[in-house]
This record gives C-alpha cells, sequence and structure tokens, in this order.
C-alpha cells in the first residue's frame, strides 16, 4: 500500500512536521488530525471500482500493482467526490502515471472546471530533461508535485519504455458539496508526438475533508 493513514492521536512519541495547508506527517505516514475526516482511500488493490467517468481496473503489472488504467488513453477522465457538511477545505494527493513511450505529451489536471497543472512526460532519453511542469495559479488552491522516474514497472522493458510517475498534492479551500477532479490528456506544445495516443493511469487517490 503506497500511502499509510494514521490517526494522529494514536502516535504521541514519534515526532511530527508542523502542520501545514497539507496537514501533519508523523515519521513519513500521514496522521489525520481532530478535524480532518477521510472521504477516500483508493490505493485499488480491494473495494469496488472507482466512479470515474472512463478507464478500467488493471492489476496485470506486478511493479505497477492495481491501477485505473485510462482507455482510450486520449480521452478526458472526470470524477465527482461528495464532501461533508461544513467542509472548509480537502487534501487531496494522487500519482499520475505515463506509461511506456511517451514523447511530450502532456496531463491536465483540473479541480472543479479550472486547470491547475500541465505536465509533459517522457523516458525517452533524448527527452528526459524537456520534460516540463506548468502549474496554474488558482485562487483557494495549494499544490505541489514530484517527478518520478523512468523507472521499469512492468509494461515494457527497452529505451524510451518506462514509466514514469507525478505524485501530486493539493490543499482546496472549498465550502463546496462536492469535489469535481478532471484529468485530460493533451498533445506535445511541440506537436512532436504521432500515433497512437500514449497509456497512462491514476492510483493512490485520496481525499481528505478538513471541518471546524
Amino acid at each position: 500500500m503506497a500511502l499509510a493513514l494514521l490517526v494522529a492521536s494514536l502516535i504521541r512519541s514519534a515526532p511530527a512536521y508542523p502542520v501545514t495547508a497539507f496537514g501533519t506527517k508523523i515519521g513519513g505516514l500521514r496522521a489525520l488530525g481532530a478535524t480532518e475526516r477521510l472521504v477516500l482511500f483508493e490505493d485499488l488493490s480491494t473495494g469496488p471500482a472507482p466512479d470515474w467517468s472512463g478507464g478500467k481496473r488493471d492489476d496485470t503489472q506486478v511493479g505497477l500493482g492495481a491501477i485505473w488504467l485510462a482507455t482510450p488513453g486520449d480521452a478526458p477522465m472526470t470524477r465527482r467526490i461528495a464532501l461533508p457538511p461544513q467542509t472548509q477545505r480537502s487534501i487531496v494527493t494522487m500519482d499520475l502515471i505515463a506509461i511506456d513511450a511517451w514523447a511530450l505529451e502532456r496531463l491536465e489536471l483540473s479541480v472543479n472546471g479550472a486547470p491547475v497543472l500541465r505536465q509533459s512526460f517522457s523516458s525517452q532519453p533524448d527527452l528526459i530533461a524537456a520534460q516540463h511542469r506548468e502549474v496554474l495559479a488558482q485562487d483557494g488552491i495549494t499544490l505541489r508535485s514530484r517527478l518520478t522516474g523512468p523507472q521499469e514497472l512492468g509494461f515494457a522493458a527497452g529505451p524510451g519504455l518506462l514509466e514514469t510517475r507525478l505524485s501530486v498534492e493539493m490543499a482546496i479551500t472549498t465550502t463546496a458539496p462536492e469535489l469535481q477532479l478532471s484529468i485530460t490528456p493533451l498533445p506535445a506544445a511541440a506537436g512532436m508526438a504521432d500515433g497512437e495516443p500514449p497509456r497512462w493511469a491514476i492510483d493512490n487517490l485520496v481525499v481528505i475533508a478538513v471541518t471546524p
């Protein structure tokens, strides 16, 4: 399980990082405070299929484990997540995984219809350095992300056929009754890509609501 969640009151001896917009971590683990409620914890290893507008569960690759695979790869996916009453802030984390051969095609992440992040991907040796991340400022949203890879995670092996993982964490100030997440594939900015759209997936989606 890629992300562990603990109730803060259960751990008293371990040092805690200061509370930020993203909550508290104790010994590297995400801790829930008294005003935080776990809305969604989805690593796809168990439970019913998630409510994305498209895609399918895929657990055929040992290196990746169970993921939510976009099908077709050029179709956007959207999801609405109900929030508890009196929610003042939501903390959302997820992994976006670029699978096999990307030539700087991009994924765009939107919150409630507004784009907040665009990331281009490639595991091709001559394009890795050209990967680009664009964070789009939106009122009430704080975002941080980390790009990992390329790594051999199971789909294919060989130069340019590795997987790259973008881990995203967002703190979203909202009093709305639901949260809408959308992920849209975009072509490479310079029009470099040709042929079939590349494959991508979502993993480890966690949503935490902060109430008074």
